[in-house]
């Protein structure tokens, strides 16, 4: 996940949140106000707009404050096997807080460490 987020400067490791009955499956705080908040789905079809929707309302739901108080912002990162529904790759060319990441980008930072 950091080398995804290269541009935010993580202050914990990466994980996942719940709480009655609300999941997140990445949970990110930044040195910032920024929480990185991401869903990764392994199914055979494309991730529609719908996990997007549900992931936006589930992160209202979490308890965090910025270090230096106040509100606040949200990434939101999604992940698929099988890439994603038109609704949603056109959500990300709209919005800065959304990113797409499919398969092969995960395989490409995991054989990038390899290297390292």
């Amino acid at each position: 996940m950091p080398a995804l987020y290269a541009d935010y400067q993580l202050t914990q490791v990466p994980s996942q949140w719940w709480y009655k009955g609300r999941e997140v499956d990445v949970v990110a705080p930044t040195d910032e106000s920024t929480l990185i908040a991401g869903e990764a789905k392994f199914t055979n079809t494309p991730l529609g707009y719908d996990v997007l929707a549900d992931l936006e309302d589930d992160v209202e739901h979490i308890d965090w404050t910025p270090t230096g108080s106040g509100e606040p912002t949200y990434e939101f990162a999604l992940f698929s096997r099988s890439g994603f529904k038109r609704s949603v790759e056109e959500a990300a060319d709209e919005r800065d807080d959304l990113r797409l990441f499919d398969l092969s980008d995960i395989v490409g930072v995991l054989e990038g460490k390899a290297d390292q």
